[in-house]
């Protein structure tokens, strides 16, 4: 899908001081692309809505809950997730050192029902069409929470971004983040009880701290 089908695209800045959200692995794969505290997938991964060729990108949302909807709880993923997956996960909270030049997709979603679907060809194209007319990312509307927002961010403009906090989704103790718990209610997605591990004091619980 090229850029001209819009019609219009309508520019956003992501203010200064800002605050943004993201969940990744607590232990990075060989060859992830580093930015401070953020790992993503290298340049020419071609497995997200607005991954490019030629560049890293990496994808963060407005809200935890957001961001637990977009990495545990997705609509096409399995009704179940696995307890131990937890664990290898962590929930980074970044703020925003200077403003961030993007492409707003938002007014576009009711109209382009693609934007939000896994036809990714087409969103790539366009991810490449913004990049190449000078927006260092994309906000859109998230698939996987009505109405949430979501942030690819192209490259060098996650050196924007400075870490705030970084928490594990789970702690040895079976403690699980509010976000997670969340997630998991809304979309109806259940924990694998296989992966539960054998401890009869494991429960399900939200994180005192959050």
């Amino acid at each position: 899908m090229k850029l001209s089908e819009l019609q219009f695209a309508p520019e956003h800045e992501l203010p200064k001081h800002s605050v943004l959200f993201r969940i990744q692995r607590r232990v990075s794969r060989p060859g992830t692309a580093a930015f401070g505290a953020v790992r993503v997938a290298p340049r020419g991964k071609q497995n997200g809505r607005f991954s490019l060729v030629d560049c890293e990108v990496g994808y963060f949302a407005e809200a935890a809950e957001t961001a637990a909807y977009e990495a545990l709880a997705r609509r096409e993923s399995e009704a179940r997730v696995s307890l131990a997956t937890l664990p290898n996960r962590v929930l980074l909270t970044l703020t925003v050192v200077r403003p961030v030049h993007l492409l707003d997709l938002r007014p576009h979603a009711s109209v382009w029902p693609v934007l939000q679907s896994e036809r990714y060809a087409e969103t790539q194209e366009l991810a490449a069409g913004g990049r190449n007319n000078g927006f260092e990312g994309i906000v859109f509307r998230s698939a996987q929470q009505h109405g949430a927002d979501c942030y690819a961010l192209f490259g060098d403009s996650m050196k924007a971004l400075r870490l705030v906090l970084k928490e594990p989704l789970a702690l040895a103790n079976g403690i699980i983040h509010k976000a997670v718990i969340t997630a998991l209610r809304g979309s109806k997605v259940r924990v694998d009880p296989v992966a539960r591990p054998p401890s009869p004091n494991v429960r399900w619980q939200l994180s005192a701290s959050s």
